[in-house]
């Protein structure tokens, strides 16, 4: 199991002992549907705090090639360079450069030091940037014009994924709007037309050999629950769409349920009967 699966289930788990805490407490209640949301709160937050982790590593992968290709410019060698790059604040980034300093101290090549850490992030900008430093240092590159390339490669990313984001709004909206949509549809069919079958029991669609009526089935269970699955699977999908991440789709997930859900249930309750 790697880091991230442990990030993620270490918030299951304790999401999920919440919900069912909550779900004792409201058993026997029509509100028991939200005894999923301390799961499903858990599992948004380590979500979009690891996507911002990761966006924020690869937003100072920039910053710190740009500044070290600086350096290296000025005459410094790598190991100086590296101390001095160490006291800057990079955020996030900060940890994983230490450990490069630390190594090419000791006698570590920098390339090779640059591919022991950066493969701990679990980011492919990260495992493209080593691969292309190490296979160019092999080959007696220039370091200078390597960090050049590289920082404005990492750049070019970086404004590639912004521009999508951008480009992709009107799709995010237009998956917004069909979701709220389809709650339009599952309330007309709850509201308007099961009343209306309501008084023809199911036995006269089976020529008499069922006794069980409309008004039996508990069609409010049946539709909170596709209601959960759909924004559980619109979620990962308007991320992948906007983001090319499902896990950062999460948070669309939270947010269709955090909206859907309590006003499914109080329409629900003042007129469905």
């Amino acid at each position: 199991m790697n880091k991230k699966q442990k990030y993620f289930l270490d918030f299951a788990v304790k999401g999920g002992i919440a919900s069912v805490v909550l779900a004792v407490l409201l058993i026997n209640t029509k509100i028991l549907i939200f005894a999923i949301f301390p799961f499903l709160g858990a599992i948004g937050y380590a979500a979009m705090s690891y996507t911002k982790k990761l966006k924020s590593l690869e937003t100072n992968l920039f910053i710190f090639l740009d500044d070290l290709r600086d350096l290296l410019q000025g005459g410094m060698n790598i190991v100086t360079a590296m101390e001095i790059i160490t006291e800057h604040d990079y955020g996030s980034l900060n940890e994983y450069l230490k450990r490069i300093a630390a190594q090419i101290k000791i006698g570590v090549p920098f390339e090779l030091s640059l591919i022991n850490v950066f493969d701990d992030v679990e980011s492919p900008i990260f495992g493209k940037v080593a691969q292309v430093i190490s296979e160019s240092t092999k080959f007696g590159g220039n370091l200078i014009k390597i960090f050049s390339s590289v920082s404005n490669y990492v750049k070019t990313i970086n404004d590639m994924s912004e521009e999508r984001k951008s480009k992709t709004f009107s799709t995010v909206f237009s998956s917004y709007f069909m979701f709220f949509i389809f709650i339009a549809i599952i309330l007309t069919i709850q509201i308007v037309f099961l009343p209306m079958l309501a008084s023809n029991d199911l036995s006269s669609a089976t020529g008499g050999e069922s006794t069980e009526s409309l008004a039996d089935i508990n069609f409010n269970s049946y539709f909170l629950f596709l209601l959960v699955i759909q924004a559980g699977f619109a979620g990962p999908i308007i991320g992948k769409i906007s983001e090319n991440n499902a896990i950062a789709g999460i948070k669309h997930s939270i947010i269709l349920l955090a909206v859907s859900v309590p006003l499914y249930v109080v329409i629900s309750i003042f007129f469905v009967a």
